[in-house]
């Protein structure tokens, strides 16, 4: 019969061994709070103007939020696959890269009606766009390596059950 000190100990372990799974996607979740709040103020912005392209950034605010679902549903239920996220970034992949063309055409109005289209304008969109891309690959990088269990919290996650067992 176990003792409550032994109940308390293995309750421990198990906690400690769901928040270091939980930990694995603390960047994804992490990134998935900036690129909504990223597009919420874009879609803000746009919403001032009646532009139609306030469609793509409520497409990635509503995709950021099933993905922050998702994400909070890993806490019980801890999966290496995730279907939201993966959608989510390979779609901000896609639209980073087309923005950064569009930029250089007569559609930066549609896209930034609130800017004034000039070299300092694009300047500051294209280093957001280039950052959030950079971001971006790095977190489709990264779900892939937690996918294959490549990633390095998987290396401590293995070794921490070793020691408990």
């Amino acid at each position: 019969m176990n003792t409550p000190l032994e109940s308390q100990l293995k309750m421990h372990k198990k906690v400690s061994l769901t928040n270091l799974y939980f930990n694995r996607f603390l960047a994804v979740r992490y990134a998935t709070a900036f690129f909504l709040f990223i597009n919420l103020y874009w879609a803000v912005f746009l919403l001032g103007s009646l532009s139609i392209a306030i469609v793509l950034p409520l497409l990635l605010i509503v995709m950021a939020t099933l993905t922050s679902f998702e994400q909070i549903k890993l806490y019980r239920n801890h999966k290496n696959h995730l279907r939201y996220a993966s959608l989510l970034y390979r779609t901000l992949l896609i639209s980073i890269i087309v923005l950064m063309v569009l930029i250089y055409t007569p559609l930066f109005h549609f896209f930034f009606p609130f800017l004034k289209n000039s070299p300092e304008a694009v300047n500051i969109i294209l280093g957001i766009l280039a950052a959030s891309l950079f971001f971006t690959i790095f977190i489709l990088i990264k779900l892939k390596k937690i996918e294959r269990n490549e990633d390095k919290h998987f290396k401590r996650i293995q070794a921490y059950q070793e020691i408990i067992n």
